[in-house]
């Protein structure tokens, strides 16, 4: 497959070197040759991106690839081609596997699948305590050496004072990055959604903000005073958006992110989708979907981020008590942004594509996703224009867990290259390749 092509007529949209410009991309042997306007074609793929946004290659700070042990929900090559039919290139994958990525081995099985397996590039999170139990550190050095490039106990929160800030301490040493899930276990016990008026009226428990909030204020408070650099996941509440917009007022170094769940939906939507809108932490009130967008628009919330959590259709028939937490949302990320934030003047065509790229690449602390000459050929086209229902054939997960399905959106992927090898390419696009 050719990893030479010219990508022409698009509006190109780099972050990192605030370019927003008609030009072309030539990218030649997977690396980003030139940019410029009229490029002259040479012996490549052609793609005419007119009318399109030409954007690098997203990146995913907060995915769950499920494997190992998990494989009946997702894979990793499975979860990365929903990946790259979501124009993203490189994923971060949380350590709450089963067995968890809290040994050197398993995060090396993590690379070493990828590197045959994968559609992106992969970057090991690795837990912070063993068995994600929250009592005994895991091995930091080992895990970082072994290629993890972060530490998150991601679906719980390590209530051990003691061991975050020993690992703030490390953090801010050793220059690693540390991502929160921010709850404290005490305040939600047998919760499955946000206390409130739907709650009540559907007779089930409540997992209240008060839980959220009071860990975010907590980390940062251990954060300012280590002075490690920490990132704040699927962040849903005003006053959650708050504390982290004084912290940072402060100069605590805080990212923080939050999911297009979170600004397109509200509790509500349990009624409808019942255990497909179950995600921890919940959906939350209108007041607070505003609060996550304002916290967006200002540059409180650095990063939109997906928690892709796939289960199967089994597991969440349960129920919303005993149905898992985590919807999918790799593949309708782009739109659902597009759709409520750009459309709506929210954010800018250009930030947007930065809460996807630069964001989480400072987060992370990996390179930064980039169109310049010499860079890496990761790239994605996106048609603002399209618009599409969101069907089971345009999900490539293994799982189908969304509250999404059925609806219509704008603005969706067309084209996806990794490394400048086409990884995806949507039906609809088929006639914009040249030659």
């Amino acid at each position: 497959m050719s990893t030479n092509w010219l990508i022409r007529s698009g509006r190109v949209l780099d972050p990192k070197s605030e370019t927003d410009a008609f030009v072309d991309v030539r990218i030649r042997d997977g690396v980003v040759a030139e940019i410029g306007e009229n490029l002259p074609p040479g012996e490549e793929q052609v793609f005419d991106a007119g009318g399109c946004v030409v954007a690098p290659g997203l990146l995913d700070v907060h995915v769950h690839l499920r494997d190992p042990g998990q494989r009946h929900k997702e894979s990793i090559a499975t979860g990365t081609r929903a990946a790259a039919a979501g124009g993203f290139t490189a994923v971060a994958c949380m350590a709450n596997t089963a067995p968890p990525l809290d040994t050197p081995d398993r995060v090396r099985y993590v690379l070493d699948v990828a590197s045959r397996e994968a559609s992106t590039t992969v970057y090991p999170i690795a837990a912070i305590t063993k068995e994600l139990r929250g009592q005994e550190a895991t091995d930091r050095q080992a895990l970082l050496d072994a290629g993890a490039v972060g530490f998150s106990d991601d679906g719980k929160t390590v209530t051990d004072t003691r061991i975050m800030r020993t690992l703030f301490r490390d953090a801010s040493r050793m220059g690693f990055a540390v991502l929160l899930h921010c709850e404290d276990p005490m305040l939600v016990r047998a919760g499955v959604m946000h206390p409130g008026e739907v709650s009540r009226s559907l007779e089930l428990p409540g997992l209240p903000p008060l839980a959220e909030e009071t860990i975010i204020e907590r980390d940062l408070t251990l954060a300012e005073e280590t002075g490690a650099r920490i990132h704040i996941l699927h962040v849903t509440t005003t006053r959650g958006v708050s504390l982290i917009r004084n912290a940072k007022a402060r100069g605590v170094r805080v990212t923080a992110e939050t999911c297009p769940h979170y600004f397109a939906l509200t509790h509500e939507a349990v009624r409808e989708h019942g255990s497909n809108a179950k995600m921890n932490p919940p959906l939350r009130t209108a007041a607070d979907a505003k609060a996550v967008t304002e916290g967006l628009a200002d540059g409180t919330l650095d990063v939109i981020a997906t928690d892709h959590a796939p289960h199967s259709a089994e597991e969440k028939a349960e129920g919303m008590l005993r149905a898992p937490f985590g919807i999918i949302g790799l593949e309708v990320c782009v739109p659902l942004v597009w759709t409520h934030l750009v459309r709506k003047q929210v954010l800018s065509p250009l930030d947007a594509v930065r809460k996807l790229t630069v964001g989480p690449a400072e987060a992370l602390g990996v390179r930064v996703p980039s169109l310049a000459a010499g860079e890496p050929g990761d790239l994605t086209v996106i048609e603002p224009e399209l618009e599409l229902e969101i069907t089971r054939e345009r999900i490539y997960s293994k799982s189908r867990n969304t509250p999404f399905l059925g609806q219509t959106l704008r603005s969706w992927t067309l084209l996806t290259l990794h490394r400048g090898r086409r990884t995806f390419l949507r039906s609809e696009a088929e006639p914009r390749l040249g030659s």
